[in-house]
């Protein structure tokens, strides 16, 4: 009988010789290139600084703050394709973040967003340019005024009260409180409530589905730090996860749209934040539309 490799075996040894092919390729087109790059630690063909990073026992952070003390408070990092600067003190980070604001303003496209927020058009993942301007004005005018804030004073109120309550039972009873999961579940639904009034049937199944998507997002994934191999979307399975997900969140989340767009304009007093999008959706005079899709982006962002 022949050996016959296993398709995973041949698909790494594609990957590699196109990935070789790819790097020797930039390698050429940068060679006359000067590029002024904060110093960093050595690094390693095809993955960069990943190693240092993805270290047995080490977390990430304090891998970072250990190499700032040796390299500086800017300090430049290769993850697989993506050319990272790290800032490690105060004043580099407002020259970054303030002075020189607009220069780094740009963020890599990222697999999740991108999914998830229907191509990154959620306030935190948009790209900078008319769409976000748009956005920023929505949040600062119509969800985070004084007003508005204000008017949710009395979920927070109630939902404190329900915590103390249930603290204080389990005190009498001499039961155990766990604080961590306590806080956890009063911020879920205070943001929950204000975002959809009432509490929804499919909150428990929401917040679960965002917090999965949160922790999806913040991780490490071969897909970002190598966004031209493909094919990784095969071998890692992260797109059909994501997919997956973004599937069930939409069901959920136009369940909760189409609720309350049949209630619009009947004259409630409260408004929430699904309320307030709609409503700004209506409006005549704003020169970027907002879409359904931008609705859904933006709550799952504020989730």
């Amino acid at each position: 009988m022949e050996f016959q490799p296993p398709f995973m075996v041949i698909a790494l040894f594609l990957l590699l010789l196109f990935w070789l092919a790819r790097i020797y390729k930039q390698k050429i087109e940068v060679r006359s290139v000067v590029q002024k790059l904060p110093p960093g630690p050595w690094k390693l063909p095809l993955i960069g600084n990943l190693h240092q990073l993805a270290g047995a026992g080490t977390l990430p952070h304090h891998t970072l703050k250990n190499l700032s003390h040796k390299y500086g408070p800017l300090m430049h990092l290769q993850l697989g394709e993506i050319s990272a600067v790290v800032v490690s003190s105060p004043d580099m980070a407002k020259e970054i973040m303030k002075t020189h604001d607009l220069n780094f303003v740009q963020q890599p496209e990222l697999i999740c967003p991108k999914i998830l927020a229907y191509g990154s058009t959620d306030i935190a993942f948009a790209p900078y340019g008319d769409y976000w301007r748009h956005m920023r004005k929505i949040c600062t005018i119509e969800l985070l005024s004084a007003r508005r804030v204000q008017s949710f004073s009395s979920i927070r109120e109630d939902e404190v009260a329900k915590l103390i309550g249930s603290i204080q039972a389990c005190a009498c009873a001499g039961s155990q409180v766990n604080v961590s999961k306590s806080f956890s579940s009063l911020v879920s639904t205070i943001v929950s409530r204000a975002a959809f009034g009432k509490k929804s049937e499919h909150e428990d199944q929401l917040l679960f589905l965002l917090k999965q998507g949160v922790e999806l997002a913040g991780g490490f994934d071969l897909v970002d730090l190598f966004p031209s191999m493909k094919p990784i979307h095969l071998i890692t399975g992260m797109k059909a996860k994501l997919e997956k997900m973004h599937e069930e969140l939409d069901k959920i989340v136009d369940n909760i749209i189409i609720k309350h767009a049949s209630k619009h304009g009947k004259g409630e007093a409260d408004e929430n934040l699904v309320d307030v999008l709609l409503r700004v959706q209506q409006t005549a005079t704003i020169d970027t539309p907002l879409t359904i899709n931008n609705i859904q982006a933006i709550i799952y962002g504020r989730e």
